[in-house]
């Protein structure tokens, strides 16, 4: 398996995940996978913050690989997107259903992919599960809190939503003002115990 990601921290973050599941899948480095692309069976894609350049690996690494290429990302799946690609896979996903997502892709393809692919809930039903009860958040105050969460500065978060910076901290406040925090470390704690942790955190505390 290959990543397309700008991100270094969810190359790392998808590296640690899948750790425990070593002798199922293999994340290959991405210059490995470049130099030899039959060893690729499944490509993964972040489209956010992808320059020209990796726009350009992508085509390449499909194109040699003769393999399709997968969302993985936190935004939801967009209809441009989903002719090109294979399928949409949330970075939510727990580690066991993201390697049982991804072996049915390697076995069955995009269709046997979309049935066993579990459904993204979203930051807002992930905060809603964690709490046990109907959380006043709107979805974009929940995904922002999600990205807070993750470590991002207001601008990279206007930047991933194309948002302006005015907006993001509007939303912010308003997050803010509901989950009774004022200060970005609270709004991190509350993320991490409301499940928005990034991934190979949210593995290691067993959410």
């Amino acid at each position: 398996m290959a990543l397309i990601d700008n991100f270094e921290v969810s190359v790392v973050g998808l590296r640690a995940l899948l750790a425990p599941f070593s002798g199922r899948v293999n994340l290959l480095e991405l210059r490995t996978a470049m130099n030899k692309p039959s060893a690729v069976d499944v490509i993964l894609y972040e489209p956010v913050r992808q320059s020209p350049t990796t726009q350009g690996m992508l085509r390449d690494l499909v194109r040699a690989s003769q393999k399709q290429a997968v969302v993985y990302s936190w935004r939801d799946q967009e209809g441009e997107l989903r002719g090109s690609f294979a399928g949409h896979l949330s970075k939510a996903l727990p580690a066991s259903d993201l390697v049982a997502a991804l072996e049915s892709l390697h076995d069955g393809g995009e269709m046997l992919a979309r049935r066993r692919m579990p459904a993204d809930p979203g930051p807002l039903s992930i905060v809603s599960r964690a709490s046990g009860v109907d959380v006043e958040l709107t979805p974009r105050e929940a995904e922002i809190l999600a990205l807070v969460t993750q470590g991002l500065t207001n601008s990279e978060i206007g930047a991933q939503l194309y948002l302006s910076i005015n907006s993001v901290k509007t939303y912010i406040r308003a997050a803010y003002r509901k989950i009774a925090v004022t200060r970005r470390a609270q709004a991190v704690a509350w993320g991490m115990e409301h499940g928005l942790a990034p991934l190979s955190e949210r593995e290691t505390v067993g959410v």
